[in-house]
């Protein structure tokens, strides 16, 4: 009886039922921290000669909305503090020469890298609306660690020929 449980984690192991790989921990884009000051954010911006397009209030968050961070394919960045306090990062992702079968593909490449590092994620949002003659899509996937969440979606909004597509990453402190 000694050897048999060593003899089955072994069996085990060799075909392949080992336990799951650690999941990596979400972590703040640009090696920001949640907590930090609109200025200091904007000291380290300036380095990488990013600038800040807009400043506006939103839901009682001041927001930084940043465009020019070297990233291939990252069109903007929407940085979100209370208190003066970072609290939330928006990434938009995209291509303006993508049509929606190249974004949907891009989304769920997205979709499987980030399920490879941090573990399956939930479908949050899946849904078609239409306001009039525009065509509305929604598509969000959630994966929530101890001190960060992490949401993805894609969201087009169609009308004959126009169209409007923005892939973006949310990250939140939690």
């Amino acid at each position: 009886m000694p050897l048999f449980r060593p003899l089955l984690i072994l069996i085990l192991l060799l075909a392949g039922f080992s336990s799951a790989r650690s999941e990596e921990e979400i972590r703040v884009p640009f090696n920001f921290q949640w907590g930090e000051s609109a200025q200091r954010l904007e000291e380290s911006l300036a380095k990488v000669q990013a600038r800040v397009v807009e400043r506006k209030t939103v839901q009682n968050r001041n927001v930084l909305v940043v465009e020019g961070i070297p990233q291939k394919l990252l069109q903007r960045v929407i940085f979100y503090f209370d208190s003066d306090s970072l609290n939330e990062i928006e990434l938009h992702y995209g291509d303006s020469s993508w049509d929606s079968v190249q974004y949907a593909q891009f989304f769920d490449q997205t979709r499987r890298n980030i399920d490879n590092r941090y573990g399956m994620g939930r479908v949050i949002a899946r849904q078609k609306t239409r306001e009039g003659e525009i065509l509305q899509t929604l598509i969000g996937y959630q994966w929530v660690q101890a001190t960060t969440s992490l949401q993805l979606f894609l969201y087009t909004a169609e009308k004959e020929a126009e169209s409007i597509r923005v892939l973006s990453l949310h990250y939140k402190g939690v």
